[in-house]
């Protein structure tokens, strides 16, 4: 039994490796991915809540809003799952706005510590950041690329310590 875990520690470790790879190469793939995997989260986050919601209400006053919250996120987890590519758009555009906000707060900053050593840096950073929200908001690419290169090197990580645990399985065994 522990050759055949030892065997399935090394498959797993390549596989994510490949996996990993795969993901920062074809970035469309894994904003997709990403899309649907935050729609499961938020459907079980809501049947959680809906639950939670109906069991404790024996127990405590458990405010309405609770279930509410949980069949929105019902809703909004389903709508990521069935229409991907739309939720795809939609997440971009908060993301997007998100950086905007970020950026200008950045840029904010820098000119209310104008004088201060590095506030041109804080000046450039947030005028990078104002451009990456501009290209963000009318391309979804640079979003995707930056969702693949993460979700790629996450996997890489985590092939490379399924891979080390494989060879310190291999080497224990080996002093037997």
């Amino acid at each position: 039994m522990r050759k055949l875990y030892t065997y399935f520690v090394l498959i797993l470790g390549v596989a994510m490796i490949g996996l990993g790879i795969y993901l920062m190469f074809n970035p469309s793939t894994s904003l997709q991915a990403l899309t649907i995997f935050i729609g499961i989260i938020l459907v079980l986050n809501g049947i959680n809540e809906v639950i939670s919601y109906f069991g404790e209400q024996k127990y405590w006053s458990i405010s309405k809003w609770i279930m509410f919250d949980g069949i929105l996120s019902i809703l909004i987890g389903g709508f990521a799952i069935f229409e991907s590519n739309m939720a795809e758009r939609v997440f971009i555009i908060i993301f997007a706005i998100w950086i905007l906000a970020s950026a200008i707060l950045r840029i904010l900053t820098a000119f209310a510590v104008k004088g201060f050593p590095g506030w041109t840096v804080l000046l450039i950073m947030g005028i990078i950041g104002l451009i990456i929200a501009v290209i963000s908001l009318f391309t979804n690419m640079l979003v995707a690329i930056a969702v693949g290169i993460i979700l790629g090197i996450f996997f890489i990580f985590q092939g490379i310590t399924c891979l080390s645990l494989w060879w310190v399985i291999r080497k224990g065994e080996s002093r037997k």
